[in-house]
């Protein structure tokens, strides 16, 4: 592995989208988490007879909305594709690395030029009833 491969793994360098993407996998985790908390609740409280018969019902939590604001240095890098000596297409990706001390330091990075992406991820229900297969 080349030295400039082996720094933009050290300052973890990633596509913006597969940024995007882990971000929202965390949060669908964590949301699948809190649902089976609830429904691991609801289990206990069925099995407990004074509970049932009480009526009382496991609370259910979720993430009506996630605000997201992340400070990171933004690159963009295109692959050239060629055939026969002639450009065919060119291919842009967008990547972008976390503002960490090994970054700053290693490309004399300074925060004003740094970029802020902010995102929100909001909660909505099915556009139509979904069954399990």
């Amino acid at each position: 592995m080349a030295d400039a491969e082996k720094v933009i793994e050290d300052v973890l360098a990633e596509p913006l989208e597969n940024v995007l993407l882990h971000v929202g996998r965390g949060i669908a985790q964590s949301q699948m988490e809190l649902d089976r908390n609830s429904l691991a609740t609801q289990v206990l409280i069925d099995n407990n007879k004074d509970l049932s018969e009480a009526g009382v019902k496991a609370p259910w939590y979720h993430f009506p909305e996630v605000n997201l604001e992340l400070k990171m240095a933004l690159s963009l890098h295109g692959t050239v594709s060629q055939k026969q000596g002639k450009v065919q297409s060119v291919q842009y990706k967008v990547y972008s690395a976390p503002q960490n001390a090994l970054y700053q330091n290693t490309f004399q990075f300074e925060a004003s030029g740094q970029s802020t992406l902010k995102a929100k991820i909001v909660s909505i229900p099915p556009p139509i009833e979904v069954k399990g297969t």
